[in-house]
């Protein structure tokens, strides 16, 4: 199986040997490159953002869906309830979110976006945007969007997959796989 580059790019075929199955060949050794080259990078990316990459998937959560309680968004992101509470009000204090009663349940509180908080997470995302076109750049700009497109269904696919009744319980809480729940644009959005 060789795949070769657009043409245009000026670049050979593919230069991993895929018959020699060596660890390059191996979906966890390349995830697991891929994760370290993008913390290492991404998260001075975020650094601006109180709680760094994890106050960063916050804002992106509660700037594009619709607002949720602050439980049913640590589920979302996999963030443990306790450690969300920290980031959110280290976001709060910034002025770059607000807590707010939900007018469904009154015991429950959304976390919404401040207009500052609006942003700072457009320059965080400019910046974490030149770091994953660094990071993908041996992909031409088609192959970075298919990669983006196929991990995050293959993300969103997580929660069907069964994991053996004996398996030892993660350390860190998994993401609730779910599509996003859009709500309209923020008007300094467009």
């Amino acid at each position: 199986m060789t795949d070769t580059r657009d043409a245009d790019d000026g670049a050979s075929a593919d230069p991993i040997d895929w018959s020699a199955d060596g660890i390059e060949t191996e979906l966890g050794w390349s995830l697991q490159a891929m994760y370290l080259g993008f913390t290492r990078t991404a998260t001075d990316a975020v650094s601006a953002v109180p709680g760094g990459p994890r106050g960063y998937q916050v804002l992106v959560a509660i700037t594009t869906e619709q607002p949720d309680s602050q439980l049913a968004l640590a589920k979302r992101l996999g963030i443990d309830k306790t450690a969300m509470t920290y980031v959110v009000d280290a976001l709060e204090n910034a002025g770059l979110v607000e807590r707010r009663l939900d007018p469904r349940d009154r015991r429950a509180r959304q976390v919404v976006p401040t207009d500052t908080g609006r942003a700072l997470l457009h320059d965080a995302r400019r910046a974490l945007r030149a770091v994953e076109a660094s990071l993908m750049g041996e992909l031409t700009a088609a192959e970075q969007q298919q990669l983006r497109h196929l991990l995050a269904r293959a993300a969103l696919g997580i929660g069907q997959a069964d994991a053996p009744s004996d398996a030892a319980q993660p350390e860190q809480p998994i993401a609730a796989p779910q599509r996003s729940r859009r709500h309209p644009p923020h008007p300094e959005q467009n």
